[in-house]
């Protein structure tokens, strides 16, 4: 049986991860003290779809613990953004035994950054790691009650995947993710750098209600919030086909004809539909705004690849300094 180290349980994507391919592999976790002792304390709990809640299990270890003898044969990757240092602190422990490594990051920066710290780690060894990048769709919540830490999230779990790089096909990961009970699109190599424009294109929708501390659903209903939304995406819509990307369709989320048809379209005529993209892009979210913690992976990420290619961007800007205004980060 294939061995995995999921980095970052304790955390919505890590906990969801290491609890579902315990179905399928020896699954190490990888936490914070923090998070340990949560577990320990058996305080941490996940809940799928509307069952009950349910204790976490399983073996999880503290980062600092993390050494080359574990041998995973799959490093699973769920910390925040940036990637580079945890990249470097575990693949520093593994040069005996290199392991693949799965990033399920968002934003469009996660592949080349992991690219250049496994260089600088490992040297030409690096070219064999096989570096995949997944993205994933379902929203996960997480709250605390009482000392007590829930998970929520739905099944099936449903992702999109690419092998970025390195040597050797992907099978043994997509058969693993599959016995799990994943829903799987796989692309080609050539996409995988798609597959991080495509995700931003879903995480961008919202942000301008966010940055207002408004859920989707309730900034759409304001014209003026929707017209911001869209014309923030023309913006990114624009700038990926300059930097010589596409978007990508996925099951139930047909990115590239949305992109091509607000592309298109005038502001005006996506008007009468905007409740249905908010019952579309607020779905499982119970009313929430969507999260602020990684502007500068969102639109701030926009901002960043406009400049980069001369593109301006004035409406991502004034977005992603609402939201760092909102975060006090200014």
């Amino acid at each position: 049986m294939k061995k995995i180290a999921v980095i970052g349980v304790g955390g919505r994507t890590g906990t969801m991860f290491f609890s579902e391919l315990r179905k399928s592999a020896d699954v190490l976790g990888v936490a914070k003290e923090r998070e340990v002792r949560l577990v320990e304390e058996k305080n941490l709990y996940i809940e799928r779809n509307k069952e009950s809640p349910e204790l976490l299990k399983g073996r999880i270890i503290k980062d600092t613990e993390f050494q080359e003898k574990l041998k995973p044969d799959i490093i699973f990757l769920t910390t925040k953004n940036p990637v580079s240092t945890p990249i470097k602190y575990y693949f520093q422990r593994c040069k005996e035994k290199i392991p693949a490594l799965i990033l399920s990051q968002n934003g469009i920066d996660a592949l080349l950054a992991a690219k250049e710290s496994l260089e600088q780690v490992l040297g030409q060894e690096s070219e064999k790691v096989r570096l995949v990048r997944m993205v994933l769709f379902n929203p996960i919540d997480k709250r605390e009650s009482e000392d007590k830490i829930y998970i929520k999230y739905s099944l099936p779990i449903k992702i999109a995947l690419a092998k970025a790089s390195g040597k050797g096909e992907i099978k043994d990961i997509v058969d693993i993710l599959k016995r799990a009970g994943f829903e799987i699109k796989e692309f080609h190599s050539s996409d995988a750098k798609n597959l991080e424009f495509s995700k931003l294109f879903l995480n961008l929708i919202g942000m301008a209600a966010a940055s207002r501390g408004l859920p989707v659903r309730k900034g759409f209903e304001n014209k003026e919030i929707f017209k911001e939304e869209i014309k923030a995406l023309k913006e990114y819509i624009k700038t990926v086909k300059l930097s010589k990307g596409r978007f990508l369709n996925f099951p139930h989320y047909p990115v590239g004809f949305l992109a091509d048809l607000f592309g298109f379209l005038p502001v005006s005529f996506l008007l009468p539909f905007r409740n249905i993209l908010a019952g579309i892009v607020s779905k499982g979210r119970e009313g929430k705004p969507k999260d602020l913690n990684e502007i500068d992976y969102y639109n701030g990420a926009v901002v960043s690849l406009g400049k980069k290619i001369g593109v301006l961007t004035p409406i991502n800007e004034k977005v992603y300094k609402r939201a760092l205004e909102r975060l006090n980060r200014t």
